[in-house]
């Protein structure tokens, strides 16, 4: 990665130490970035829980994310997965109280993790407890956050100290607020404000202590 920071050429919503959020479609960013050592995404689908529209609403630029960069991880739906290319390896998060629809009518209780290129990860089974969100108003305000316990355990997993992780769908910002935790510097990428600013929230809290 360049050792200027932020990279420069783009418009930042948000900038520290250790990470940049542009408010901006990817689609118009990704070509513009420096080289970074690691994507990790977690991108939009079933948006508003319309059943079996869900495998229709990936964003093509999601698909195209394991042509594009040498180390990729992308947490995503089992009834959605089918559309990504064959990944290098799979990895299950898994989630006894999931209720995530199988194409069989039943329910998934485990998210794959498809990782693709030199993407490794250590055979590793850990059980995170009492994990819980509240997705009201009380919330975080995001439909769909990811719990940061299991966001830490992937950037520590799947790259280095000195290492950039980039997010094209960053929500509500838990994949950087991870990074930022674990020290590593973290390009987040998200077309929607409100959820840019959520982001912003969390990144401005103090930096937790491992």
């Amino acid at each position: 990665m360049d050792s200027e920071w932020p990279p420069s050429g783009i418009k930042w919503y948000y900038s520290d130490d250790y990470t940049a959020i542009a408010c901006a479609d990817c689609r118009e960013i990704l070509p513009t970035l420096p080289k970074v050592d690691l994507v990790l995404t977690d991108p939009p689908y079933g948006v508003d829980f319309k059943g079996k529209e869900w495998d229709k609403e990936v964003p093509k630029i999601a698909i195209e994310l394991p042509s594009m960069f040498n180390r990729v991880a992308i947490i995503i739906a089992p009834v959605v997965a089918f559309q990504f290319p064959t990944p290098s390896w799979v990895a299950c998060w898994a989630r006894p109280a999931s209720c995530s629809r199988s194409l069989v009518g039943g329910f998934n209780h485990w998210s794959p993790i498809l990782l693709y290129g030199d993407c490794k990860m250590k055979v590793d089974f850990k059980s995170f407890h009492a994990i819980k969100y509240s997705y009201g108003k009380d919330g975080i305000g995001h439909p769909s956050p990811k719990p940061e316990i299991v966001m830490r355990w992937l950037v520590g997993e799947l790259s280095g100290e000195g290492d950039t992780i980039l997010d094209p769908f960053v929500g509500s910002g838990t994949t950087l607020r991870a990074a930022k935790d674990l020290r590593r510097k973290a390009i987040g990428i998200e077309i929607e404000e409100k959820y840019c600013e959520i982001a912003v929230k969390r990144l401005q809290q103090e930096v937790l202590a491992l």
